[in-house]
């Protein structure tokens, strides 16, 4: 593909297309996409400068030289439609893979189970030991916060789909297959036309590479026989049975992880290996990784050491939080195996806890087609809950439900509890302190978690309905006790009592007045970065800012730019540089919104808001909209006038005045301020910069010479890389940040006598 084509998504949401997404605008394509909703994946992909547009429309496709539609998307789809009519290239996911795979020594990771995890732990490996990969993960790297990434080292790796045969359009030169299961039965409608697939993957695996095999899996293991047989080195991995790698002695760890003996192929003794995954099957995929790290000429003791780091994928026995001495974890499981798995690691995890396990079924053929092995999936867990199936691209032909897995479950506690709202209310109501709730799906089961998190902090108070008279107006868009940690950088925050997205200019207003005319406190946030909420949450409405609406008009020499508070800062940035308007290219990697970066004036390598920003339309507490000129906004060092009197001031747009520069010499500049950012901030769920840089001086050297790096509370950590960032590890509360930020301050007051002031914001009840 030519880097001056414009490449454009159909169903840029889902984890296969938003990581080929991510790879070609790291690549220097121009991107743009499509999906039915909004989501965490599109808001990610818009701040990093990708053109998102929400629903399927034939002008959405409008300059795009080739279209990549997921295999989900069907033939009727406007947008494909209209691609073939233009007589637009349109490719799958394997042609764009396969080709950027070329000239390149590619990993490819295959199988029913195990595979994201497999990929990203590699990835991380390669990372961590300077071979700068271009990776593909299908699924976000908690380490990284990203699922993929363009790099100039030669590695290069990817999650090889099985479905669709994606898979068969690669090219590898390392190839491993984790386990070999029946799934997919839309694509494959008997287990021999799959087993035929993985042999062709397998084969795919040149003389000069390396084929790696689970040797614990009969049907993996058999693939390995066959490869042999064509000359095709195979390196075998084990748990159970000899191989060239066994892991032998596994045992739960002070990290809450797994260790285990390395054993070589002569049985002998290796290393110990320390890791934060938790489970058998995950030891099987550090076995994995090993066995491919290792070919790319990195020592055992590297590897290792990027083993003990890595925190694993997003939704991959993800502990989400725990109240009232409740503790609640999502899986993607949804194969029976993956079910099995999960809840034997839960067992290994939490020995002696009653284990609740909610299990939302996914696609109506897979419940079919596995009903049976569903049904018997479950003996680890003591109480089962099932939700009505999750359909994805299928529909309903009536012939299978949920309750055809609990007509043939043998279990002492299995429900059928259908809505998943429902259902987080019935595991509410029983779940008892001490016991441990497992949400296994890859639709939107895990919801039910973060519901019942939610509840579990209302146990025993008393709410008045009609507190939610006032907020009538607001209809549908209206959620209460909404849980405020998937909306902010740090994945960090308890609820809020009451919750609503603003998506335009004039939905903010509304909705901020209407809070206002209820007498009850208002937050208005936008990104959730530079700011750390409460595990007690929010008191309050609470609006979210996601009036992004821009428009450019030329004036002369001039650009004038006028945008809706809620725009996020670096996208706004990119689409500047790609228009010729210099002066904001300073922000092309700086995390918010506009309307955040106002309030605190935002700045980075040496410029700041001020400098381009004309107006402002600020909503003033009964008295109205009113434009504020520059004076008016008092903008000083991480402040404004709306900083100051926050609670009756809420901005809603901005206009900024830009000068035309040369794009390429825009462009340049960026990629200076982007690569700075790469090599200076740490990459992870974090709040932003913690304090202020006092005068002459920065908080960062200062937290880093008080032998501060790398401090940890709980999962809270010090950033090793840079020290005014704090970093949540995963599971990280509120609290456990405080107390890193009263440590910081404590111990820079005695040694240097500096107070250090916080740049980020407190939000919520604070014990």
């Amino acid at each position: 593909m030519l880097l001056n084509q414009r490449v454009h998504f159909i169903g840029i949401g889902g984890s296969g297309l938003s990581a080929i997404a991510t790879v070609l605008h790291e690549r220097g394509h121009v991107v743009s996409g499509s999906d039915l909703y909004e989501s965490d994946v599109t808001e990610k992909l818009q701040s990093l400068g990708v053109l998102i547009y929400i629903g399927h429309q034939s002008t959405n496709i409008s300059g795009a030289d080739v279209v990549i539609a997921s295999s989900a998307i069907s033939s009727t789809n406007p947008e494909l439609l209209a691609a073939v009519e233009s007589n637009i290239q349109v490719l799958k996911r394997q042609d764009v893979l396969g080709n950027l795979m070329k000239d390149r020594i590619g990993c490819a990771i295959a199988g029913s189970h195990g595979k994201t995890t497999t990929t990203a732990l590699i990835s991380f490996c390669l990372l961590e030991n300077g071979l700068n990969p271009t990776f593909i993960v299908g699924g976000m790297v908690n380490d990284l916060e990203t699922n993929a990434r363009y790099d100039v080292g030669e590695p290069f790796v990817v999650e090889a789909d099985e479905y669709d045969r994606m898979f068969l359009g690669l090219c590898p030169t390392v190839s491993i297959v984790t386990s070999v299961d029946y799934d997919h039965p839309d694509c494959y409608s008997t287990f021999s036309d799959m087993e035929d697939a993985y042999r062709e993957f397998a084969m795919l695996t040149p003389v000069e590479g390396r084929l790696i095999i689970n040797q614990d899996d009969i049907l993996a293991r058999k693939l390995g026989d066959q490869a042999k047989v064509s000359g095709i080195p195979v390196v075998t991995y084990a748990l159970q049975n000899d191989a060239d790698w066994k892991g032998e002695d596994v045992r739960v760890n002070s990290y809450g992880g797994c260790s285990f003996s390395l054993m070589n192929a002569r049985n002998q003794h290796v290393a110990n290996v320390d890791t934060r995954l938790v489970g058998k099957h995950n030891v099987m995929n550090v076995l994995a990784a090993i066995a491919a790290a290792e070919y790319y000429d990195l020592s055992i003791e590297n590897i290792l050491t990027a083993i003990r780091e890595f925190r694993g994928v997003r939704r991959r026995f993800e502990i989400k939080g725990k109240r009232a001495g409740i503790t609640v974890v999502d899986d993607y499981a949804h194969h029976p195996m993956a079910i099995q798995a999960t809840l034997s690691a839960a067992r290994l995890h939490f020995p002696g806890q009653n284990l609740w396990a909610l299990f939302q079924p996914h696609t109506y053929s897979r419940t079919q087609a596995l009903t049976s092995e569903i049904a018997s999936s479950f003996d680890d867990a003591d109480h089962v809950v099932i939700t009505d199936i999750f359909a994805s691209r299928e529909k309903d032909d009536g012939t299978i439900s949920s309750k055809h897995i609990l007509e043939l479950m043998d279990h002492l506690d299995a429900h059928y509890v259908g809505d998943c709202d429902e259902a987080a209310r019935f595991i509410a109501s029983k779940i008892s302190s001490g016991d441990v709730l497992v949400t296994m799906s890859a639709g939107d089961g895990y919801k039910v978690g973060d519901q019942v998190l939610n509840l579990l902090c209302l146990r025993g108070s008393q709410r008045s309905d009609a507190v939610d008279m006032p907020f009538s107006e607001l209809g549908e868009k209206l959620r209460k006790n909404e849980s405020m940690a998937p909306y902010t950088s740090a994945r960090i925050g308890g609820p809020a009592d009451y919750f609503v997205q603003a998506r335009s200019v004039d939905e903010l207003s509304t909705a901020v007045q209407i809070g206002w005319g209820a007498g009850v406190p208002v937050l208005v946030f936008g990104s959730g970065s530079n700011l750390l909420v409460s595990d007690q949450g929010v008191r309050g409405l609470v609006v979210h800012n996601l009036a992004r609406n821009v428009v450019f008009e030329e004036e002369q020499s001039h650009i004038h730019v006028n945008v809706g508070s809620g725009t996020m800062l670096a996208p706004l940035a990119r689409m500047c540089i790609n228009r010729g308007a210099g002066g904001l290219e300073w922000a092309v990697s700086v995390p918010g919104t506009v309307g955040g970066a106002v309030v605190g004036n935002a700045g980075a390598h040496g410029s700041d808001i001020s400098t381009n920003i004309l107006l402002a339309d600020i909503l003033q507490r009964g008295k109205g909209t009113k434009s504020w000129s520059l004076p008016e906004l008092s903008l000083s060092y991480r402040s404004s006038k709306l900083k100051i009197n926050g609670d009756d001031l809420v901005m809603l747009r901005a206009e900024f005045v830009l000068d035309q520069v040369d794009i390429d010499t825009l462009r340049s500049r960026a990629s200076r301020f982007v690569q700075h950012r790469r090599e200076t901030q740490p990459r992870g769920a974090s709040i932003g910069s913690m304090f202020k840089n006092p005068p002459g001086d920065y908080a960062g050297r200062l937290i880093e010479a008080a032998g501060l790096k790398g401090f940890r509370f709980g999962k809270a950590e010090i950033s090793k890389v840079h020290a005014n960032f704090f970093v949540n590890l995963g599971g990280a509360s509120a609290i456990e940040v405080l107390g890193l930020i009263n440590k910081a301050r404590d111990t820079v007051s005695k040694l240097f006598d500096v107070d250090l002031e916080l740049e980020i914001q407190l939000i919520g009840e604070w014990l």
